[in-house]
């Protein structure tokens, strides 16, 4: 049985050429792309909305950040737009996002009080 590793003959390939074949099904670049979007969140979004905030991946070009309280959801959807912007402006175009989706912050963070002031 070959499985694409050796060619007809059982002569090896060289890894070169394997590792070209496997690496598309891995999504590493999807992932380097997702590091760079969540990693700039709170330097593009600032100290206040990154306390509030939590950039948790990245998927087909939208960017998903959990927020906390409805108050600060609401906040940010009208800036969105603008943050995307912004966070655009400083990401590599390979690693540009397409849209921020927001929503409600899990566990124990999300259900604490905000803080005031």
């Amino acid at each position: 049985m070959n499985r694409g590793f050796t060619k007809r003959g059982g002569q090896p390939v060289p890894v070169g050429s394997v590792i070209d074949r496997i690496l598309p099904g891995l999504h590493v670049a999807e992932g380097e792309k997702a590091a760079a979007a969540t990693d700039l969140w709170a330097d593009a979004v600032g100290p206040d909305v990154a306390r509030r905030t939590r950039a948790s991946g990245v998927r087909d070009g939208e960017l998903l950040v959990e927020v906390m309280g409805a108050v600060w959801m609401g906040h940010l959807a009208v800036l969105r737009q603008s943050i995307l912007e912004e966070m655009n402006g400083r990401l590599p175009a390979e690693a540009r996002l397409r849209a921020i989706r927001l929503v409600p912050m899990r566990g124990k963070e999300g259900s604490r009080l905000e803080p005031s002031g």
